[in-house]
């Protein structure tokens, strides 16, 4: 039986990753499916069957080398790449996001469908929408939430707060939905509490978060900075607290509130696009 190898970063630490993957909610007859973590797999041999790159934030200068060597491994197999989207740092660019380059990324690809909205692909959102969790109906119990990227973290005193590192997604959609407004750093964060039906204020720390059809407000941040405190001995650090996490200035995201909305529709759309796109798929590869 051919393998159908889906490249993916898989981190047990970050939820959104972990469940990005095409894989966890679509059947692919007559292949035998594997995932493989992107940033530390060898690229399949000739006797394998096809290759889905996504999704995630893939489209980004630490896995094009990946990207190029899996692509330069074809060998008449069929190369797709699912929800993949950009991640590009320069926050002074947040609203440039259309100008990203796809070519390096998409150059090789026989099928290809980005989570980036408004972009000269075809837009297939995270595959995560079609979790069964989602179909559940959640009461709000707080006003805001707080959700934080572990490494983006933002700080409001006496909200309930959770980060993207928990795994429990029954948990985390559960958390989101508790929220009438959802405060959040994380990409995906903002993307569930929308298809839940909230109102999202969204801290960016890339290109990402612009990117997203159903649009969250985006807090204008300027930087971000380094978080915690470090204990030094003679110039030498002996503990890092808070080594590679950052924080960011809130000051007056109360007057964004009203700017935030809901999507009624938006889970719909984005499963009615990965279920399009699973179609057109089936009808390449088999």
């Amino acid at each position: 039986m051919p393998i159908l190898v889906n490249y993916h970063v898989i981190d047990p630490h970050n939820i959104g990753d972990l469940l990005s993957s095409p894989l966890h909610y679509f059947e692919f007859p007559g292949f035998h499916c594997q995932a493989l973590d992107i940033r530390t797999a060898l690229p399949k041999t000739e006797a394998e069957g096809p290759i889905i790159c996504g999704g995630g934030g893939l489209l980004f200068d630490r896995f094009l080398p990946q990207i190029a060597r899996i692509q330069s491994q074809k060998q008449g197999h069929k190369h797709i790449l699912w929800g993949a989207g950009q991640q590009s740092y320069a926050l002074s660019k947040l609203r440039d996001y259309r100008q990203f380059d796809y070519r390096p990324y998409l150059a090789n690809c026989d099928l290809a469908g980005v989570r980036d909205f408004d972009v000269p692909w075809p837009w297939v959102p995270c595959a995560s929408c079609m979790h069964s969790a989602f179909d559940r109906n959640r009461t709000p119990q707080h006003e805001f939430v707080v959700f934080s990227h572990n490494k983006f973290q933002i700080n409001f005193p006496g909200f309930p707060h959770l980060t993207h590192t928990e795994t429990d997604f029954e948990k985390v959609l559960n958390f989101l939905g508790s929220g009438e407004t959802i405060l959040t750093s994380s990409f995906h964060g903002a993307y569930w509490g929308t298809l839940l039906g909230r109102k999202v204020l969204a801290f960016p720390f890339s290109s990402k978060f612009a990117s997203l059809k159903h649009s969250p407000t985006l807090y204008p941040i300027k930087a971000w900075s380094p978080g915690g405190w470090q204990l030094s001995l003679f110039g030498k650090t002996i503990y890092d607290r808070n080594k590679n996490k950052y924080r960011c200035a809130t000051d007056g995201w109360q007057e964004l509130l009203s700017q935030t909305q809901t999507y009624p529709d938006s889970l719909a759309e984005c499963r009615a696009a990965n279920q399009q796109f699973y179609q057109a798929v089936m009808h390449l590869i088999e």
